[in-house]
């Protein structure tokens, strides 16, 4: 009897976590894809998202920045952490993917530390892209993040044509930058 009553609770407290899984992929959604993708959308439009603006002081230099200074360009937007190992595996490419496309704004937000670990981040992998201290992650969640790092990729117009989630390498960094010109 006491043996039945053990399988009952294991087998109820699955069920409970499955439909716990389950709500949670209906209302978040699946993590099957990853970025956006424009083909396939059916049409030749480009995606366009929600308008993004915030506004926050760069950690280096202490002037406000935001993307209401940064109009008429396609901007970058890369939402990081210092604690991030996986954000440190983006630093190579989107540093040098920031030097060779000046065409486009880039723009930092440290989130979940303070401005100095941000500064010594910025310092130790020899970035120079304007960076927002973003302490209580307020930006990040406005942003949607769930995953660091996110890139987002915003039309002149500063609208969401791509988000990537997890390290962009060059590649993807292009393919957002495609989309953020064509939208």
């Amino acid at each position: 009897m006491r043996s039945t009553r053990i399988v009952l609770v294991a087998v109820f407290a699955l069920l409970v976590g499955v439909a716990a899984a389950a709500a949670a992929v209906a209302l978040v959604g699946d993590d099957g894809q990853r970025a956006v993708d424009t083909a396939e959308t059916g049409t030749s439009e480009p995606l366009s998202g929600p308008e993004v603006r915030f506004t926050g002081t760069d950690v280096t230099t202490g002037a406000v920045v935001g993307l209401g200074k940064l109009e008429g360009r396609p901007v970058v937007v890369t939402v990081w952490a210092s604690w991030c190992p996986a954000c440190l595996k983006q630093v190579d490419a989107l540093r040098a993917f920031a030097a060779s496309h000046e065409e486009a704004a880039f723009l930092a937000v440290d989130t979940q530390e303070d401005a100095e670990a941000a500064q010594d981040f910025l310092a130790t992998n020899e970035l120079s892209i304007p960076t927002i201290a973003d302490e209580d992650g307020h930006i990040a969640a406005k942003l949607g993040v769930r995953e660091l790092p996110t890139t987002l990729f915003l039309s002149s117009e500063h609208r969401v044509a791509m988000m990537w989630e997890g390290p962009a390498g060059v590649g993807r960094l292009k393919a957002g930058l495609a989309a953020a010109r064509a939208g």
